[in-house]
């Protein structure tokens, strides 16, 4: 079993308790938001997030001094997160919720694809769950047959911080009662879009906690960065500008999701 590049023992405790004994078991917000219709999965709602410059990444001082303000160890991989840099995107829109059972269900059936891993347990086979246990290739494969793709993680991050440079998607005060963590004690994902007061500034769900997310940018050659911490995770993990990559993405984990993103041209 294994978690990411750089593991943390706290992660792996909970993960190992997961994979032994399965558990028994929309507010939209922000201004200039834009809610479309998709076309092939049910409950898939869209946002715009405007084209325009946002402060991207946080220096290492900036960030250890926040990390040592919430009393939390600083982890390896948060070294591994860019210099705070200004970056110029085009409009795009992205998934207001992450991609859940239900939806990739329509996927399987359609192309005549395996299940994922995990459906079996009931604590991570709801159809307002995200979807876990898929690889990367699987999530990508999603994506283009719904005529989407995989976000990159500067789309991620302005998607989830919005152009103030905010720590967290809903502002600059830590708050575990706002996202799907470890405080929550859960140990699984939730049904997505169940803290609308977590939402971003364009009004996107879940973008701490819950399920860290697949993008499509390169983090090394075996593996993608992924985005937004999970049900494991604690107020410094799910920073908006924290970054990382799953160990092994060919099978996923059970806390391992994705959302899509489109190009919003003319917009």
């Amino acid at each position: 079993m294994t978690l990411g590049r750089f593991p943390r023992s706290r992660h792996a405790v909970h993960l190992l308790l997961l994979l032994m004994v399965p558990a028994a078991l929309p507010v939209l917000a922000g201004s200039g938001a834009r809610q479309i219709l998709a076309s092939k999965t049910s409950n898939d709602q869209m946002l715009l997030v405007p084209a325009g410059p946002f402060t991207y990444g946080m220096n290492e001082p900036d960030a250890r001094r926040i990390v040592a303000a919430l009393r939390e160890p600083w982890a390896d991989f948060y070294r591994m997160g860019s210099p705070s840099k200004t970056v110029t995107l085009s409009a795009f829109l992205i998934d207001q919720f992450e991609v859940t059972n239900e939806q990739y269900t329509a996927f399987t059936r359609a192309n005549k694809r395996a299940s994922p891993q995990f459906w079996r347990y009931p604590q991570f086979n709801g159809k307002r769950q995200p979807v876990v246990g898929i690889g990367w290739r699987d999530a990508d494969a999603f994506c283009r047959w719904a005529g989407k793709r995989l976000p990159l993680e500067e789309e991620w991050e302005k998607a989830a911080r919005g152009t103030d440079g905010r720590v967290w998607p809903w502002g600059n005060q830590a708050d575990d009662t706002k996202y799907n963590g470890r405080t929550r004690a859960n140990y699984a994902p939730i049904e997505v879009g169940r803290f609308p007061s977590g939402n971003s500034p364009y009004g996107v769900s879940d973008m701490a906690g819950n399920v860290w997310e697949m993008t499509a940018s390169v983090w090394d050659a075996d593996s993608h960065v992924m985005r937004g911490g999970s049900f494991l995770n604690t107020n410094a993990d799910v920073r908006t500008m924290v970054r990382w990559a799953p160990r092994d993405e060919i099978r996923g984990s059970n806390w391992l999701g994705f959302r899509c993103v489109m190009d919003a041209k003319g917009r």
